[in-house]
C-alpha cells in the first residue's frame, strides 16, 4: 500500500473522529442557550470536516498511485511469462530438431572382418550357451522394470463361433 494512500486514510479517519466530537460540543451549547461556544465548535467541525476531504483526496492519489504501479507489475509479469513461453519454444523446436537428426553410427563390416569373426565364434560355444545363431529365430523378450526377463507363454489360438 502506498503512503499517500495510508496517510490520506488515516488522516481522514482522524478530522471524521474530531469533527464527531466538536458536533457533540455544539450539541450541548446549543441545549444549554451558549450560542458563542455552539457557533465556535461549529467552526472547528466544519474545519475538521474540511481537512478530512483534504486527506480523501491524498487518499485517492495513493490509490491511483497504487493502481498504476500494480498494473506496471501485471506489464512486467506477463511479458516475462511471453518471454519464457518463447524460451521454452525454442528448446522444445532444438530438441525435435536434434531427434529428427539421428545421433547414431552406421558400421559395415568388410568382407575379411566376416571372414575373421566366422573363424573365431564357434559352432559348440553358442549351443552350449542355449542361444540361436541366428538372431530371426530367437523369440521376442520383454523386460520388466527391474530388467528382469518377463516370462511369456505362448497361448493357442482360441476358436470362435458364431450362432445365428
Amino acid at each position: 500500500m502506498n503512503m499517500k494512500t495510508i496517510e490520506g486514510l488515516v488522516g481522514a479517519r482522524a478530522n471524521i473522529d474530531l469533527s464527531d466530537t466538536a458536533m457533540g460540543v455544539y450539541q450541548q451549547a446549543r441545549q444549554k442557550g451558549d450560542t458563542a461556544t455552539a457557533e465556535r465548535a461549529l467552526g472547528y467541525a466544519g474545519d475538521m470536516v474540511n481537512q478530512a476531504e483534504a486527506y480523501e483526496a491524498k487518499a485517492d492519489e495513493g490509490m491511483k498511485a497504487d493502481a498504476k504501479e500494480l498494473e506496471e507489475k501485471a506489464k512486467a509479469d506477463q511479458e516475462k511469462i511471453i518471454e519464457k513461453r518463447k524460451e521454452d519454444r525454442k528448446e522444445l523446436e532444438a530438441r525435435i530438431e536434434q531427434s529428427r537428426t539421428p545421433d547414431s553410427d552406421t558400421v559395415e563390416i568388410s568382407g575379411e572382418g566376416k571372414a575373421v569373426s566366422t573363424e573365431t565364434q564357434a559352432p559348440e560355444s553358442t549351443e552350449a550357451a542355449g542361444t540361436a545363431a541366428d538372431p530371426a529365430e530367437l523369440p521376442p523378450v520383454v523386460y520388466t522394470s527391474a530388467g528382469e526377463v518377463l516370462s511369456q507363454e505362448v497361448t493357442a489360438e482360441a476358436e470362435l463361433s458364431v450362432l445365428a
